[in-house]
């Protein structure tokens, strides 16, 4: 049976993981990693995509990646395609390295992508792998936080830039997400946009990543969680009302048509 092709999307900001089959681990040492990293750069170059942040787990990666989702996808069936035949020639082995097809989220906007930035780089702290992530080597944040000079596969401008537009720093944001959530999921406020700027993007982006459920949504802007539900469904739905302090009131929603 032919696999089910990946969503389509004008969003051109991804989140993108992919993991080792039945979980198990990707890497074995240091010479898979930075195998691993050496074709990511090779890859990126060759379609037009840049990686703004990542880190290497035990049995899967995250990625940031601005590109065309089609050229992402280039990039991840070459990375994955090349690591596993390495990977299985230099460790005796057979069969598949790779589970599924690479999972990706669409990030919406500069909001969201600051908190998949921090959620990237507190994977490590969640996973117990270590006490803060500039301890983890096998990640960009060291790059972004410490200035420690950057693999060739990262374009380190987009991160830094997109912290300084709020006045603040990756590091810096990083650590009062630490102080505040003890690494645990970012609060909606850090995911969410404001309520006329909601879409089915963001939604489905919280969901996806996060595991944010609709009624908790529906919570967070004051509205019914059937509302929150049935703009999710209709890609025609455009508003969703909500009641706030006794009163009724109507929340425009752009679509980005």
């Amino acid at each position: 049976m032919s696999r089910r092709p990946k969503r389509q999307t004008e969003c051109r900001l991804h989140h993108i993981t992919t993991r080792g089959n039945n979980r198990r681990s990707m890497f074995e040492d240091l010479e898979d990693r930075e195998r691993f990293y050496h074709l990511l750069h090779v890859g990126l170059a060759a379609n037009n995509v840049d990686c703004h942040e990542d880190v290497q787990m035990g049995n899967h990666v995250h990625l940031l990646v601005g590109g065309a989702i089609t050229d992402v996808s280039a990039v991840l069936w070459f990375v994955s395609h090349r690591f596993a035949l390495a990977y299985n020639q230099r460790h005796d082995r057979v069969n598949h390295l790779l589970g599924r097809r690479f999972y990706s989220s669409s990030v919406p906007d500069a909001h969201a992508a600051r908190a998949v930035c921090i959620y990237i780089a507190l994977n490590p702290v969640r996973a117990s792998l270590c006490e803060h992530p500039r301890d983890w080597v096998h990640g960009s944040y060291r790059s972004h936080a410490i200035g420690e000079m950057p693999r060739p596969h990262l374009e380190p401008d987009f991160t830094r830039e997109l912290f300084a537009a709020r006045g603040t720093t990756f590091a810096a944001a990083t650590e009062a997400a630490i102080a505040r959530e003890n690494g645990g999921r970012p609060n909606l406020g850090a995911i969410l946009p404001a309520a006329h700027l909601l879409t089915q993007t963001h939604i489905r982006h919280a969901r996806q990543l996060y595991g944010v459920t609709v009624p908790e949504i529906a919570a967070h802007y004051g509205c019914q969680a059937r509302a929150i539900a049935a703009l999710v469904r209709s890609p025609r739905a455009e508003h969703i009302t909500t009641r706030a302090a006794g009163s009724a009131a109507m929340i425009s929603l752009g679509l980005g048509r």
